[in-house]
């Protein structure tokens, strides 16, 4: 027959395999949560790293399109202008043609 000093020292025996074993399992948990963290954390680093990629495409695109309509507008003007200026100049030869020719 067992005693109860023996029945207490298994007891306790089982006690500090099952601490032993939960420590053992906590470990393995904290073990696994940290490489699921990381596994997230780089996973996350990708998406926002293809978003920020395709952002900067989109507002390169569109940045291009305003710069080309700017060009545009601003070759426009400048066309205008020549006209303008074109117009005045062969105003401007023919005042002073004819001041030279008055002149001789």
């Amino acid at each position: 027959m067992r005693s109860i000093i023996d029945e207490i020292a298994a007891a306790e025996e089982r006690a500090e395999q099952i601490r032993l074993s939960a420590a053992a399992e906590a470990r393995e948990r904290v073990l696994k949560a940290r490489e699921e963290g990381e596994t997230a954390l780089v996973s996350l680093a990708q998406q926002e790293r293809a978003k920020t990629d395709a952002e900067l495409k989109t507002a390169k695109i569109e940045g291009e399109k305003l710069a080309a309509d700017e060009l545009a507008a601003m070759a426009k003007e400048a066309d205008a202008l020549c006209a303008r200026a074109s117009d005045r100049l062969d105003r401007a030869v023919v005042y002073l043609l004819e001041k030279v020719t008055q002149s001789a």
